[in-house]
């Protein structure tokens, strides 16, 4: 939210203060031309002045920028704050000790921080236009009462450089008055293009996709060594994910378990290419994915994440095929006595949350991908529609050559896989093949159970 609002803000900021850049720009390559056609030696050591003086004032305009960066970063724990106050409404309502704490411990607290921040880039900047401003007035001197001695001048060059001299001033003055906005939109434009969201058209990314990424029927998907670190706020260690070499055939059906915290989300974005690895290689059909070519890699993948995000229409997908076949899924998954599908728009995504990861499900499934991917999706289901997924659902996209991942707790189905993954601690502790006797073995339990 800080990067689609005050980030947006700073870059338009930025950018309006351009063209009047190129102006003021243009005015004192101009002066400096005419500098130089009134005596080159002076020209010489003004443009060795001005290089030096340039050159001195970077440091401090790089520590300004730091504490820019500083403020934005505080800026995100903000707005933060700003959505539990929304969402956490009730909760802050209902408790006036909590309420207290929040307001004065948190929001006050960061709040100040993002403040202090702010005002000592501000004052860096501001220092360095004033000691710009001495420079200036330093050159003057320099110019009028230190070059004479040591170089001839006639009375005419010299009043002809004070001139043109002073002329510099204004055009030198609203730079530095600039400084700071461009500053921002230099923070602000790095954050807006950390978040990946490139406009790209779809013809443009396949067309730069290698030919392993372009497949109906991509080959094997293989991780080798991959490694993922992150770290959190209260933990200078951070949690540490691999190394996992792991080779999925196509077609395959895999399941994908173990306990809270033991990785399992981790590693799905990083098979997704939401997540690149700190180490090792992730290959489809012997392709190596890059930072080049990950966003074509990761058009070969559906996912329904656990905490899955309900578009209000059929984005990019409001043909006549996708829309018949999500109104095949709508009915399949008995959402069609509660919401419709018209020119590709649904009429309400006002759901439980059930019902809201089968209507993510359904979006999936239109996107006719490669792969799927899908993180705990039964979890919040009835029992029938548990059945549907496991039995029906997940045998159909595997009849149709998808390959699907599935993180899962439900082992009671964990027949019905080619393959069931167990995590622990960031590693894949153990697999196991599900064979025909293991499928035996099972549905013979569940018979006497």
């Amino acid at each position: 939210m800080a990067a689609l609002t005050r980030d947006i803000d700073s870059v338009v900021v930025a950018q309006e203060v351009l063209p009047a850049l190129f102006i003021e720009g243009s005015k004192v390559v101009a002066v400096f031309v005419y500098l130089w056609m009134l005596s080159p030696p002076l020209f010489l050591i003004t443009a060795i002045y001005v290089i030096v003086s340039i050159v001195g004032l970077q440091a401090p305009q790089k520590w300004a920028l730091r504490w820019l960066e500083r403020a934005r970063q505080t800026e995100n724990a903000m707005f933060n704050h700003f959505r539990a106050a929304t969402e956490g409404g009730k909760e802050l309502k209902m408790n006036a000790r909590r309420r207290r704490a929040f307001l004065d411990d948190e929001l006050r607290e960061t709040a100040g921080a993002l403040k202090t921040q702010r005002i000592k880039a501000l004052v860096i900047f501001v220092l360095i236009d004033r000691w710009a401003e001495t420079l200036f007035y330093l050159l003057l001197g320099l110019v009028l009462f230190v070059v004479p001695r040591f170089q001839a001048a006639s009375s005419e060059t010299l009043t002809g450089f004070t001139l043109a001299i002073l002329f510099l001033g204004g055009p030198l003055s609203l730079v530095g008055g600039w400084l700071p906005n461009i500053g921002k939109g230099v923070v602000a434009l790095r954050n807006i293009e950390a978040m990946g969201l490139r406009l790209t058209a779809e013809a443009e990314v396949a067309a730069d996709a290698p030919l392993a990424f372009r497949q109906s029927r991509p080959g094997v998907l293989e991780l080798e060594g991959v490694t993922h670190r992150y770290m959190s706020e209260n933990d200078d260690v951070g949690y540490r994910l691999g190394p996992i070499t792991l080779r999925i055939e196509p077609g395959e059906l895999i399941f994908v378990t173990g306990g809270n915290g033991s990785g399992k989300t981790t590693l799905a974005l990083l098979v997704l290419g939401l997540f690149p690895p700190d180490a090792g290689a992730v290959r489809l059909g012997g392709t190596l994915v890059t930072h080049d070519n990950r966003e074509a890699y990761r058009q070969n993948f559906s996912a329904v994440f656990a905490d899955a995000f309900i578009f209000d229409s059929l984005l990019g997908y409001a043909g006549a095929k996708a829309q018949e076949r999500a109104q095949e899924l709508l009915e399949l998954l008995d959402l069609d006595k509660k919401l419709r599908i018209e020119n590709g728009r649904l009429s309400t995504v006002d759901l439980s949350r059930g019902q809201r990861k089968r209507l993510a499900l359904l979006t999936a499934y239109v996107e006719d991908r490669p792969f799927y991917l899908f993180d705990e999706w039964a979890a919040e289901q009835d029992p029938p529609f548990r059945e549907l997924f496991y039995r029906k659902l997940l045998p159909e996209l595997k009849a149709l050559g998808k390959t699907v991942i599935v993180i899962t707790h439900d082992d009671r189905y964990f027949h019905f896989a080619d393959r069931v993954l167990h995590m622990t601690s960031g590693q894949i502790e153990a697999f196991s093949r599900a064979d025909e006797t293991f499928r035996a073995d099972r549905e013979e339990r569940l018979q006497h159970a």
